[in-house]
């Protein structure tokens, strides 16, 4: 929460928070992420806490072409962890209902599924 006080988007806030992972320094990740707020550029489309914890899994995974199918796999299920949690992926309709988890804790709960799925064992 504290990346998030200090001005970063949702994206940022999640991608920041694991930099041990990625490997990112705190200026590669927030600029990799900068443009990925308030549901991916603006348009209240796919959370951008989201697409933080798929960019941190995705640095997990090999850079080859053939390795792309256990980063999607991966990211699936991570993405369709938070959609069960939350009820869906997109930011206007995780924000515009009154009831829903604002944005402080969408990036909370992104943050423990994917911390959960680096601590899981096997």
């Amino acid at each position: 929460m504290e990346l998030r006080r200090q001005g970063y988007n949702c994206a940022q806030a999640v991608l920041l928070a694991f930099n041990d992972v990625t490997g990112l320094s705190e200026d590669m990740a927030a600029r990799l992420s900068s443009g990925l707020g308030a549901g991916v550029g603006g348009s209240r489309e796919l959370c951008g806490a989201v697409t933080g914890m798929a960019l941190v899994e995705s640095s997990r995974h090999g850079s080859a072409p053939a390795d792309k199918a256990g980063a999607m796999k991966a990211v699936g299920r991570l993405t369709d962890e938070f959609k069960t949690r939350n009820g869906c992926l997109r930011c206007e309709d995780l924000k515009g209902v009154p009831g829903k988890a604002p944005c402080n804790d969408l990036i909370l709960h992104a943050v423990e599924i994917m911390h959960n799925s680096l601590n899981k064992p096997g």
